[in-house]
């Protein structure tokens, strides 16, 4: 299935063909397992692929990642490709945090926020992860809003209009 998988993923980058692939990972027994290995194989062109995929059938279902999450999660530090970070940050915004991993993912994602070569948009998923974290964690709120307060002046517009958007919902 996983080579099947991959050579679909490969012939053509287009909405349609994500589409495709999607109903046909929900369809198949093994399928979002399959595809959460192509995630997390670190293969240049296939890797972000799998994310888009994966991003679709989040957006679809509720915790589609419920048995993979821990791997997800584990693996994510290591991912080199900045758009796969991003997507794979995006679908773990859709997803309940297991709260083992909380402490993980809030390290992560403050890391993200901070790193001067990070691209704005894996800081703002980042950030929005960091904020459906901060209602079970309110002690850590004015240590999160300075790091990124200090962090507005070197990035984009967006990021502090994503960090605005988020502390309304906050409050």
């Amino acid at each position: 299935m996983k080579h099947k998988l991959r050579t679909q993923l490969m012939a053509e980058l287009s909405r349609r063909n994500t589409d495709l692939i999607t109903q046909w990972v929900l369809d198949e027994s093994g399928g979002i397992g399959a595809l959460v290995e192509l995630v997390l194989s670190h293969e240049e062109k296939v890797a972000p692929r799998a994310t888009w995929v994966l991003e679709k059938i989040s957006e679809k279902l509720n915790e589609p990642l419920a048995d993979y999450i821990d791997n997800v999660i584990n693996e994510l530090a290591k991912i080199n490709s900045s758009s796969t970070r991003r997507t794979l940050a995006k679908v773990l915004m859709l997803h309940t945090i297991p709260e083992r991993h909380e402490g993980r993912m809030l390290d992560f994602c403050i890391s993200m926020i901070e790193s001067p070569k990070e691209p704005v948009a894996v800081k703002a998923n980042c950030m929005t992860i960091v904020f459906n974290l901060l209602p079970k964690y309110p002690e850590l709120k004015n240590e999160i809003f300075s790091i990124i307060e200090d962090q507005v002046p070197y990035n984009s517009v967006g990021f502090k209009s994503r960090f605005n958007v988020l502390k309304r919902k906050l409050k």
